[in-house]
């Protein structure tokens, strides 16, 4: 562990001293849901994203960006033994954004995308320490997303961002939110 995380640091410094445009970024974010949970939590575990800006227009960029986030819950049924359902639903979201400099000192942006959805809900159930059950699901929707980036520096920044998730599916059409808080560094 502690080598990857030499590892990812001296990439990190590498890429400051390289780029000179700073048209990539990455993002490491905390989701949670905000229109339906999902089960019994709406907290999410990790949110990662990656960001390329393709073209510049005074206060204007614009760009493509594809973000995975992850959610994990646990059910628990009273029964002896006890019967545990583990769900675990993973978001991928390709977007195209539009990133709006609100502020001279380049310090504020606002940033707005739209793009598509694959949702995948996995399901693994156990009765005591057996698996009786396994099961994914996928659907896939129109993504919408809007939020506010804070430059810290010249390459660190604070995001928060709303994805609206329109998914379709086999069972039901429905309207998911996911709220996201995190920081990133710009390569």
């Amino acid at each position: 562990m502690k080598k990857a995380l030499f590892l990812l640091f001296f990439i990190l410094i590498y890429l400051s001293a390289q780029a000179q445009n700073k048209d990539w970024s990455i993002e490491i974010n905390y989701p949670f849901s905000v229109i339906e949970s999902f089960g019994a939590s709406n907290q999410g575990l990790v949110g990662l994203g990656l960001k390329y800006r393709f073209a510049n227009y005074e206060k204007w960029q614009l760009g493509a960006s594809l973000d995975g986030t992850w959610f994990s819950t646990e059910f628990g049924a009273d029964s002896d033994p006890p019967q545990i359902t583990d769900v675990r639903d993973l978001f991928l979201q390709p977007r195209f954004f539009a990133d709006l400099r609100l502020s001279e000192n380049n310090k504020w942006h606002f940033v707005g995308g739209l793009g598509w959805t694959f949702y995948q809900v996995a399901r693994e159930t156990f009765l005591g320490e057996e698996q009786i059950g396994d099961e994914k699901d996928w659907e896939n929707g129109l993504n919408m997303n809007l939020g506010f980036t804070l430059n810290l520096s010249a390459r660190w920044f604070m995001a928060t961002q709303f994805d609206m998730i329109i998914l379709t599916g086999d069972e039901s059409d429905r309207v998911l939110g996911i709220v996201k808080i995190g920081a990133g560094f710009s390569f």
